[in-house]
């Protein structure tokens, strides 16, 4: 996985408050925007509520301005998952990767990746039963030599 540029916000909370976050860097960074919304997950295992989280867009180009950070979001050696259908849904996908990861002998580095392929638009909410959503870990380096 290659290095990009994002625009961020760090959240900590209910992941149903990511849909604010979103859309702040939308109005922000709209005509900037050069790829799929992503959530950062900064905490090594799920959490219902007070969760660590960051929403990122990828961009062009930008400056960070208030709680908003323009940074470089590293790139690495990353093993991957397609889930589609609803995002409340998307448990049996992680215990899949984790379970291969374990298999493998890879260390995850924290924190992990959604990438939301296909989900609700800023209008429409869609049907959640096509939403298409990437998990993607970056493992540690020795894992892969």
């Amino acid at each position: 996985m290659q290095p990009m540029l994002v625009a961020a916000i760090r959240m900590q909370g209910n992941y149903s408050d990511a849909g604010k976050g979103f859309s702040r860097l939308g109005k922000k960074f709209g005509r900037h925007i050069c790829g799929k919304a992503i959530m950062l997950h900064h905490d090594s295992e799920y959490k219902e509520e007070d969760a660590n989280f960051e929403v990122c867009m990828p961009i062009r180009k930008g400056e960070s301005t208030g709680n908003i950070e323009v940074r470089e979001l590293a790139g690495g050696t990353c093993i991957s998952l397609i889930h589609t259908g609803p995002y409340d849904q998307i448990g049996p996908a992680y215990d899949k990767i984790t379970e291969f990861a374990r298999q493998q002998g890879y260390q995850i580095k924290v924190p992990t990746r959604e990438v939301y392929l296909k989900g609700p638009g800023m209008i429409l909410k869609g049907n959640p039963k096509k939403y298409v959503t990437e998990l993607q870990m970056l493992i540690a380096e020795s894992a892969t030599t």
